[in-house]
């Protein structure tokens, strides 16, 4: 099963050391053009570590960056110009949809769009506890992941209540 995803969980991902889960979820990770310019050529302009290590999973090639087709550029500009989301967001919901696979976003107009399209998403969070439910990951390191990602990225009390109260139940 693949999945395209937008920037914010590749880079939260790789800044945890956590962007092979993708991988062992998902298999390949297709990404659109914008994505890869904010996530590796932005990010190595910066000297940014998380820059290299999605790099290296494009190099390997289970993050694949896909080109967009005119018609999906159009659709892609409809979005932006219509529902206040980021080209990125845009990109990788277009790509979805034409695709029929999951993306995985963070952006809460972005999942919204998402969800009134008929796609299925995750965000960030939602990564980590799939990879407790596969086992790929312990409940420890669930709870360990889970602090350095609040140093990465906001998320919301009402979210991490949710996912850690689901995590216990995974863990009993």
């Amino acid at each position: 099963m693949k999945a395209t995803s937008n920037t914010s969980p590749l880079i939260a991902l790789a800044k945890i050391g956590r962007l092979k889960l993708l991988k062992e979820l998902y298999d390949a990770i297709i990404i659109p053009p914008f994505v890869k310019v904010e996530s590796v050529d932005k990010g190595k302009a910066l000297g940014a570590a998380d820059a290299l290590e999605i790099q290296k999973a494009i190099d390997e090639g289970w993050i694949v960056v896909a080109e967009l087709t005119k018609r999906q550029n159009e659709a892609v500009q409809r979005l932006t110009d219509e529902m206040r989301i980021g080209s990125g967001e845009a990109e990788a919901i277009t790509l979805a949809k034409e695709l029929r696979l999951m993306v995985i976003l963070d952006d809460k107009e972005a999942r919204a769009i998402a969800k009134s399209w008929g796609l299925e998403y995750a965000g960030t969070v939602m990564i980590l506890y799939e990879a407790l439910v596969k086992k790929l990951i312990s409940y420890d390191e669930l709870i360990d992941d889970f602090a350095k990602l609040t140093k990465v990225m906001w998320i919301s009390t009402d979210v991490t209540t949710e996912i850690l109260s689901k995590a216990k139940k995974v863990n009993k």
